[in-house]
Order: structure tokens, then sequence, then C-alpha cells
């Protein structure tokens, strides 16, 4: 990550002024430095008041500034400053801690407690403690009787912070709220990377540190005080929830981290972003630096969440995937108060359902991963060239504890119903623990394919063999040596765990109702030269995914199958054939446009067929036909059509006599009886609708989300659905979702909701939902759009074609990521055009709705 440009500059202009190193300074040399520079930061927001007062301390006095907002305090924030405990004072901080006040509505309190080496450790410490103490006797004085009082510092200020919270903690009070660690001094250890890193010896570099830390206490044994170096402390439990900011080109950073680390490890909330390209001290540099005003935005929106005195939360996310996960992180940044509820044990969503054997994504790991954060792109490094189930957990795993998110999701608890409370303006959500949430917002990110389908039949609770569904894989594996399988369905997931099984057990019995095409995934590690270049390239790959039809780097071909001759047909197809992958599919640019375009790819993968499979009769059953190829999900495999050559692997196909009943030992299919000792469903999802149809969620007057559905989904953009006001879905019907990389989707349907969110707060909209008449027409260009392919010819899982009862109807966008992107761009621009609004709660009578 390189250096912001703006930092850059100021810093080349810093060197030109000639300016000695700081560890190479007396104190009073870096003091009036530090002056001088202060003093280019102009003059902070207008305040109601500011008044400077001394407070007693033990052998003196310390000065405090109190800056109260021009509106009333919506809570107290004691300021504690930076400068390494050597160096600022509240005339240098005046102007950041004007905009802090201005920004949440706090009084912020600027604490000026007496600085090293004059006054070295404790003495900075017990200063920070008897100003806390103070603003808590003073509440009255201060018109804060009852509101919460946060803690917030940077740098050595950020370490006094918490210092202090700990200290609260421990001797019962006063009760903090909130503490704020602008990038925190935590240990007294200079060896962490961060500190050692060449491009971190910027502002304040390992030199720099050490001399504070001298200045500051020069007894070695002293620095392992947790009271010095709180990150030494043994217990962080029962500390108040904290949001730590951080900079990327920073000696500090890593032992921040470490300290938001240790507060989520022992189950406090805990939110931590840090700044890209941003070196230390750039958050005091306000009316300098552009990524100062960032920080500051996002810090303000946190204390913001903590003071607002809204609903029991502002929205709960369904879902802890890589959807849930991303919106968390999104709505955090915004400051709300969030919960994720979560019917698994751990965060993972379809990652940590799906553990069954040779369970492995279809979209290459580096496509298939997280673009909104540049540091995070760095630090995780994928292993092959897609990724395994394993290593996608451990992925979002990781995700989950570098940005602290735990804290905000309830594990093991499934959400049943959610019903809008039009007095309140809030929905009311139930959950199977007993639970009841009331929130203003209501998101599902429950994913498109999480409602796993086990088919109805007959006499399968008779069967004394383990049952499984492959969405429901047990943890402790299950025991396949010397025992008979049988696996029904042949979709992705059968021809990803078909080979593992037939390697593993006695004997294999496909059941077979539709063959698919499958072409080889073409796996294999990941060279260090690849993941170099792609870690020196993410950003610019990241564009292409997201305006690229597929939402990966890939581009679809131009040239139409009729523009080529048959020889030029076979040779793309075998070079896509042995590059592997889904991209095949896109070899011409109208395969699933043109049946003649379409029956030429068909023909290349009977004919590979045929070659692999030495049986014809099983190379027969293999061989997919009736249905146009792309118009179900294209499979990606790894020995798959091998596997039929195995003496100890059996396919029976279903198709024209379907499985007649089980019994305590057997499946009966046309009167033959097949012997198994477990049966391994592999029959997909109701898909994309299923989710949220398994949940009695209720809009206005009490109107029934799956009532509304009966006929077919209804939705604009996949987003929102009209007369269910703030209520989101990401990646739902009518949104490209499962035909493109799902991970580019969903980061865009994540970012378009925190935008309507960020919306709807700004200018005071107490509800927001899409008119009918946009969700209408919205759903006639799906539909449209399908029919102008071949997609709604095949009898698919995105027509809904696998559950009984369910209507057929093409259910994603067909148009591609960058033309919906460009959809939502416009409707955005347009002020969220199809979007209605209304501010207050109407009186009787009274109309004030508004178009968004």
């Amino acid at each position: 990550m390189e250096l912001d440009a703006h930092t850059t500059e100021f810093l080349r202009r810093l060197e030109e002024s000639g300016r000695t190193p700081l560890h190479e300074s007396t104190p009073e040399q870096a003091r009036a430095r530090n002056a001088a520079l202060t003093a280019l930061l102009g003059e902070g927001p207008r305040m109601a008041t500011v008044r400077d007062t001394h407070i007693d301390v033990q052998g003196g006095s310390i000065a405090v500034r109190i800056l109260r907002p021009v509106t009333d305090p919506a809570g107290v924030i004691v300021y504690y400053h930076g400068g390494g405990w050597v160096i600022g004072d509240l005339d240098g901080f005046d102007t950041l801690a004007r905009q802090v006040a201005a920004r949440t509505g706090c009084t912020v309190v600027l604490v000026d407690y007496r600085l090293a080496p004059e006054y070295p450790y404790p003495i900075p410490v017990e200063d920070s403690w008897a100003a806390l103490l103070w603003v808590e006797r003073h509440r009255d004085v201060l018109a804060v009787d009852r509101a919460p009082l946060i803690v917030m510092g940077d740098s050595a200020g950020g370490n006094l912070a918490a210092v202090i919270t700990q200290r609260a903690r421990d001797r019962g009070g006063p009760h903090i709220n909130h503490q704020v660690l602008i990038y925190p001094i935590t240990d007294a250890d200079f060896d962490r990377a961060s500190y050692t890193a060449a491009a971190n010896q910027l502002m304040v570099d390992r030199a720099a540190m050490a001399w504070f830390f001298d200045h500051y206490t020069g007894d070695r044994q002293v620095r392992v005080d947790p009271a010095v170096s709180p990150l030494r402390a043994q217990d962080f439990s029962g500390l108040p929830s904290a949001t730590v900011l951080l900079a990327s080109h920073d000696p500090l950073h890593d032992e921040g981290r470490a300290y938001a680390a240790a507060l989520a490890a022992a189950g406090v909330a805990v939110r931590i972003k840090t700044a890209d390209g941003q070196m230390h001290g750039f958050f005091h540099m306000v009316g300098l630096l552009p990524g100062a005003q960032r920080g500051l935005a996002f810090v303000t929106e946190q204390i913001a969440g903590v003071v607002s005195a809204r609903s029991a939360v502002d929205a709960v996310v369904i879902g802890a995937g890589f959807s849930g996960l991303y919106m968390l992180e999104r709505l955090l940044d915004l400051g709300l108060r969030v919960r994720v509820v979560e019917s698994n044990d751990d965060v993972g969503g379809t990652w940590y359902r799906n553990r069954y054997p040779g369970a492995r994504c279809d979209v290459e790991s580096v496509y298939y991963s997280y673009g909104f954060d540049a540091e995070l792109e760095q630090e995780w490094t994928w292993t092959e060239r897609y990724a395994s189930q394993p290593e996608i957990h451990a992925y979002l795993r990781h995700v989950a504890d570098r940005f602290a998110l735990r804290g905000h999701i309830t594990f093991g608890t499934t959400v049943t119903a959610a019903t809008w409370d039009e007095p309140s303006g809030e929905w009311i959500v139930h959950c199977d623990s007993g639970e009841v949430i009331r929130c203003t917002r209501l998101i599902s990110a429950a994913g498109c394919l999480s409602a796993a389908r086990i088919p109805d039949l007959p006499g399968l609770d008779d069967f004394e063999g383990d049952v499984v569904h492959t969405a429901a894989w047990p943890a402790e594996d299950l025991a396949l040596s010397g025992r008979r399988v049988g696996v029904i369905g042949t979709g992705s997931t059968g021809i990803q765990i078909i080979p593992q099984l037939a390697a593993r057990a006695e004997r294999v019995t496909v059941f077979q109702r539709t063959p698919h095409f499958s072409a080889p995934a073409g796996n294999r590690p990941l060279a260090a030269d690849e993941i170099a270049r792609v870690k020196r390239e993410y950003r610019a790959i990241r564009a292409k995914c997201r305006v690229n039809p597929a939402g990966t780097e890939l581009t679809k071909s131009d040239t139409t199958a009729a523009a080529l001759s048959p020889a030029e047909h076979a040779r793309l197809l075998g070079q896509k054939w042995e590059a592997g992958g889904p991209g095949i599919i896109a070899v011409f640019a109208d395969v699933l446009l043109d049946r003649r375009a379409n029956h030429v790819v068909a023909s290349y993968f009977r004919q590979r067929i045929a070659e692999t499979v030495t049986d014809t009769a099983v190379a027969a059953l293999l061989t997919p036909s009736g249905y146009p190829i792309g118009t179900k999900r294209i499979c990606v495999d790894t020995g798959y059509y091998e596997t039929y050559n195995r003496d100890n692997v059996e396919l029976v196909s279903v198709r024209d006599t379907p499985i007649e009943r089980v019994t305590a030992s057997a499946v009966v299919v046309d009167g033959v009886d097949y012997p198994v000792d477990a049966l391994v469903f592999a029959t997909g999802f109701d898909a994309i609708t299923g989710p949220l149809n398994r949940i009695d969620i209720r809009g206005r007057a009490g109107s029934a989300l799956r009532d509304e559905w009966a006929g077919g989904p209804r939705a604009y953009l996949g987003v929102g659905v009209a007369g269910f006001p703030n209520f989101f879905m990401i990646t739902g019907p009518g949104s490209p979702s499962v035909l493109v990389n799902m991970v580019t989707a969903i980061e865009h349907h994540v970012e378009f909701i925190a935008d309507i969110v960020k919306y709807q707060r700004d200018k005071g909209f107490r509800t927001i939902e899409p008119t009918t008449g946009a969700q209408d027409a919205w759903v006639e260009r799906v539909d449209a759009a399908a029919n102008l392919t071949l997609y709604p010819q095949a009898a698919s899982w995105y027509m809904g074609a696998n559950i009984p009862g369910k209507p057929r109807t093409f259910m994603p966008f067909v148009g591609g990521m960058g033309v919906f992107r460009e959809i939502c761009d416009g409707v955005v621009a347009d002020e969220y055009r199809g979007f209605i609004a209304d501010f207050e709660q109407p009186e009787e009578g009274e109309t004030t709705d508004a178009t968004a």
C-alpha cells in the first residue's frame, strides 16, 4: 500500500524545512516545532461555549478545556491528546476537539495532563484519572447528567485512554460507555513488524518512539506494567466497546491491531479500521490532510451510534456469510448499532455448512474474495486456483477476527419471523431462542443457496443407515471405509463429491435424474509469481471485476460462433477445455443467445464425455440432452467422468423410472434393490427465494412476503420489496446474483444498501421502500431480458423447477454485473428513483410521503 499522495507532499515540505529528527531534539525543541505545525490547522467549527478551567491534582493542577457544541450535548467525551507524553497541549488539539464535538453533538473535555520528562510516569496517568473523576462529578455543570461517557485519545493519549478504561473497570467506575483509540501506544515492544518496516519510518519512527519512552519512563521493568503497556493486561473482559483507528504506515499499527484483537477475544465489541496510505499523526491534521477527514468521519460515525437514542438496534442482519459479514462491516462504518443473527455456530454461511468431501468454489479464489479492503488483499494468500471449503472458511473467519465483527453476531440462533410495526416504525424480529429484537431496518444476508432440500421419498424414515445432505455434512465427517454409499443428485455438488466418495467407500451407487455439463476445473496450486502479480495488480483486477459481465477479470468473447469455421471452433474449445474452469461457456459471444452456437459447444462436451467414459452405455447416460448448455449451471470437476470407469461405481438413471421407495437398507428403482449403508443427498436448494420464504416476514398491514411471492418473486433491483419498508435483501431475486461471481455481486449490493441507509438517515426519512410501479417495471425487465436468451428453455433451479409447486419464473437478472451496476448507478444519480420515503409518522388524514 503506497503512502497517500497528500501525505507524501506534506512530508516533502517538512524535509525541505530542514527539521531535526525527533530523537535528536530536546523536548523544548520538539514542542516548539509541534506548536508551529499545529498553527497551520486553522480554526475548527463554532462552539456554543468554550471554557478553560483547572483541576486540582496531587502536586499541582492541570488545565482542561470544555467545548460544548451548539446543540444540546448528546454525550461527553474525555479527550487525551497525543504527543508521546512529551509534547501537545490544549491549543494544539483545539481544532480537532471542535470537529469531534460538532460532528458527534457531544461535549468534549480536552485534558492537558502534565508532560514528561518534567512529569514522568505515573503522573500523566494520575492526571488523566483525576480528569475523568472530575468529569463524572461535574456532569450537572456539563449538562450531561445521564448522557454516555466516552474516553478518547490518539497515540500516547490513546495509551492513556486504554489505561484509564482498564482502571475504571477494576475500580468499579466511573462507568465508561465507549473507548476510542487512535493509533494507540499499547506496548513497549519495538520489534513488531510494523516497527521495523522501512516504509513506516515517517513522521514518527522507531527511534522517535524509543525517545518518547525514555522520557516517559526510563525503567524498562516498569514498561511491562499494564498501566504503561495496556496490551500486557491479563484480563480484557468487561471493558466497554471500542473504536480503534490505525494508520497503514505507522510503527504502532501492529500493536494497535493486537490490542483490538485482545478486546475482541474477550468478548468486547470492537470496531477497527486501518486508514490506507496514512502515517502516524494523520488524524490530528484535519485541516491539512484529506485522509484525516476520512478518519474523523469514521470515528465520529461510531461515536454517533453510541450516543444515539434510537430503537434497540438500528439493523438486524440475517446471516454471517460473505454477505452478512460485509454488510455488518459497512453498517458499523456508518456508526449504526447492528445485530447479526446466524443459525450456525460460526461465521461462513454456505462455506460453514457445505464441508462435504471435495467442496470447492467454482470461481477462481483471487476473484472470489473481498475487494473492499486493500490491506486484507495483501495479507491473505490463496493457495489454489479454486479454493477448497476449509480455505474459504478460514478466510471468512480471518475477516471476522480482523475486523472484530464477532462481538456483533449472535450464533446458533435462527430468525423465525419478522413483522413491521407501523406505529413504532420498527421491525419486530423473533428468534427460535425466544428472543425478540426491535430494529429500524431488517436486512437479509441469508444467501441464495442456503435453504437445503431433501426430496420426500417414500420410506426414507425407515432407512437404518446414515442420511446426510451435503449442506449439513457432519463436522466429524462420515465413516465411508468399507461401506456402500448411495448418492442422489448429480448437479454441481454431486459432481464434486462423487469422485471423493468413490476413492473412500467400498461401493458408490449414483442415482441420476438429469446429467449436467461439466468442464475440468484445471485446479492447481498457485505459483509464487502468480500470487505476486495478483497482489501487485489487485486494484486493477477489482476494477475489471466490477464492470465485466461475469464479475471476474475475464472478459466475454465478442465473436459469434457463426463468424468462425469448424476448425476454429475446435481450436478455441480445446484451449478453453485444457485451461479449465467455467469460462468455456463464454467461448463465443452468442452461446446463450443462439441455438446453433450453443449446439457447437454442447457437442464438444458430449464428444469429450464419450472419449473419457469407457462404457458406452454409461457415457450415454452421462451425456446431457434436452436443454441448451449453460442454461443449467455449468459445473467444473476434478476427475468426475473418469470416476465412472472405476469398478466400485455404478450409475442408475432415475429420469424415466424415478426412485420408488427407500427401505431399511436399500434404494428401490424400477423394482431393483440397490443396497446402501449411507445415503448422501446432493439435491441442492430452494434457491434465491427459499431462505426468505422459510421466515414469516410480514410488511405493511400484515402482508406476508411468501404470499406476495406466491406467483413468483417480485422485487426492485433484487434489493427491496414494495410494501416492506426498511427491508433489504442482498442478491435477492432480480439481481445478477448466482449468474456472476457472487462476491462481486454481494459487494455491490452491500454498498448499494449501505448508501441507501446513509441517504435515508441524512435526509431524515423514517422509512424507505420501492414503489409498486418501479417494482413491476423491474420484474418485467428481468423477465424480458431472460426471454432474449436460451435460459428459460431449461427446467433449472434458476427457474425454481427443482422445487415441487414453486412457480416457474426466471429469477436472476441476465444482463451481467457491469450493466446492472450502471442501472443502479442511474437510480442513485436520480435521487434513488423507484424508491418512496416518508419523514415522520403522519397524523390521521395527513400525507407526508416523498418520492426519493
